[in-house]
């Protein structure tokens, strides 16, 4: 109610036109720089195979993963940039949806979810998450950060929510989001970063302002399933190259 009020004298006090043009924020979903990773010098080549296109799938294709095995998969989100990332709960439908990129790789036996009951560590670490797939017996650990950002806009339509009516009528509100993910495939053993993947999917929407809030909510949980879906696309072909580098190394 606070909100409509809100928008009703912002619309009456500005008759000649009351679009708004905030930017949305870029999410930043960047694992070199999330305190996840110690050494230097894997954050430093990190950071180079997220903006060289080149090395961008296989980082360290001199490790040769053990394999059959399964591959221990963490998610994490960050409450806000910069700030030291927390271990997410992979839900049930997020879980077989990895299933297909992973579990159907040749030599890889299944997804296991890391949770924090898995952890001994309070601190969410590289070093952590590995000790943890390696008590459930995973040669591979993958790591996905995800990231959002969301804005709400005014455009000129909005002019006619002086009319009361047009809170509930007039598409006058622009609802949009972002979620962009990154993740990394880890050896377990040597802690090498064998690669990387990304999903990005951004989507908006046009409403009245009375139904502001739900679109927001909608695209909240749309939005992050599509950047999932990009993302496992990735993780799929970076999967298969590892396995078949690991496979023509013991041939």
């Amino acid at each position: 109610m606070k909100r409509t009020i809100y928008l009703l004298l912002i619309a009456i006090s500005s008759l000649g036109g009351c679009a708004s043009h905030y930017k949305l924020m870029v999410p930043v979903a960047d694992i070199a720089r999330s305190g996840l990773i110690n050494d230097p010098k894997q954050v430093s080549r990190l950071e180079k195979a997220m903006t060289d296109g080149e090395i961008a799938d296989l980082l360290d294709v001199n490790v040769r993963a053990k394999l059959p095995t399964g591959v221990a998969v963490a998610k994490l989100k960050s409450r806000c940039s910069g700030y030291q990332p927390f271990l997410a709960t992979i839900s049930a439908e997020e879980l077989q949806g990895w299933e297909k990129p992973i579990g159907s790789q040749a030599h890889i036996s299944g997804v296991c979810p890391i949770s924090s009951l898995a952890m001994s560590e309070g601190k969410v670490t590289l070093r952590s998450l590995r000790a943890a797939a390696a008590r459930m017996n995973c040669e591979l650990l993958m790591v996905y950060l995800q990231a959002d950002s969301s804005v709400n806009n005014f455009n000129d339509a909005a002019v006619l929510y002086w009319t009361v009516i047009g809170l509930w009528t007039v598409p006058g509100d622009v609802v949009e989001h972002r979620t962009v993910m990154q993740a990394i495939l880890v050896d377990c053993r040597t802690g090498m970063i064998l690669g990387t993947a990304t999903g990005d999917a951004h989507e908006k929407r046009q409403c009245p302002s009375a139904f502001a809030d739900n679109r927001k909510n909608e695209l909240a949980d749309k939005v992050p399933v599509k950047a999932l879906a990009d993302l496992q696309k990735g993780v799929g072909k970076l999967l298969k190259r590892v396995v078949e580098t690991a496979v023509a190394k013991v041939e």
